[in-house]
């Protein structure tokens, strides 16, 4: 999977692997710094993507001494069984716990990232463990998606009850071209064998019910929040995701905007990179320590 003028291809992945507690071998990928990392960020990828469409972020983040994880979800990127499919909302979030496990670092504090869909994932595992984290970071989030992604998916209602649970015959509503025009399209993201273009009615209900629950719990994070808007968006509408975010009382939550399409790592890899550092060296209390309750959503 070819990235051409990319300046983090210098730091490479290391594919890893887990046991899941349904015996499911999940692999996913790591970036690691020379010496303990001084923070570790655990990324979540969207219904197409996999931890690899993170690699234009891994130069610009492990040279200021932080480990990514790039946590896959079951069915997607390097993990070919049960392809697009997941059995249960209860599977994805204890995946992600099980990933943590293996690659937390002693000493060193974990922000969980959640891009796209994954930001719907990253709101639900919050809610079970937020004690193991040292913020809550949300990317272009999928929580509220536009018309055009609502309507694709409504136009294939009699193909989701017409095929077995299981099955992965539903189109992803995200079109490749939504992510970015940029070189990245046709270099790696149209021509990415990995990527999940089809999905099963299961994994539909899956996310339905994951979306309703990260809509509630996204009120009661306790969490400090960084959300980093795309301001050219066509996937996620930006308007709902700000009132939404206006709404929170809980804990305090920082907006960025960068000018990008839906894949902000692939429009300006190097301004989301200096936000996150940023962020994460801002961001370092243990995560068991009192959160603010001031807001400064908006």
């Amino acid at each position: 999977m070819g990235m051409s003028g990319s300046r983090s291809m210098d730091v490479a992945p290391v594919q890893r692997s887990v046991v899941c507690g349904d015996g499911y071998r999940l692999r996913y990928r790591t970036w690691s710094p020379e010496g303990v990392p001084r923070a570790t960020l655990v990324l979540l990828n969207g219904v197409m993507s996999h931890s690899g469409w993170f690699q234009p972020l891994a130069g610009p983040l492990v040279r200021t001494g932080l480990k990514l994880v790039g946590a896959d979800r079951r069915g997607t990127g390097l993990n070919k069984e049960a392809r697009g499919d997941a059995p249960s909302a209860r599977a994805l979030v204890d995946d992600v716990k099980s990933i943590l496990d293996a690659e937390r670092v002693a000493g060193a504090p974990v922000h969980l990232v959640g891009w796209c869909w994954g930001a719907v994932l990253a709101i639900n595992v919050v809610a079970e463990h937020e004690s193991s984290f040292a913020s809550l970071v949300l990317l272009a989030p999928g929580l509220y998606p536009t018309e055009a992604l609502k309507r694709r998916m409504s136009d294939q209602e009699e193909v989701r009850k017409s095929n077995p649970p299981a099955t992965p015959c539903l189109e992803s509503p995200i079109r490749e071209d939504m992510f970015t025009s940029g070189p990245y399209l046709a270099s790696f993201i149209a021509t990415d064998e990995d990527r999940t273009q089809h999905f099963s009615p299961r994994f539909h209900g899956v996310m339905t019910k994951m979306a309703m629950g990260a809509a509630v719990r996204l009120g009661h994070v306790g969490l400090p929040m960084l959300v980093v808007l795309a301001d050219d968006d066509r996937a996620t509408d930006n308007a709902q995701t700000v009132g939404a975010l206006a709404r929170i009382t809980s804990t305090t939550v920082s907006i960025e905007h960068v000018r990008s399409a839906h894949g902000i790592q692939f429009d300006a890899p190097d301004e989301l990179a200096r936000i996150l550092v940023s962020w994460t060296r801002t961001e370092t209390k243990g995560a068991t320590e009192p959160r603010r309750n001031d807001s400064r959503a908006g």
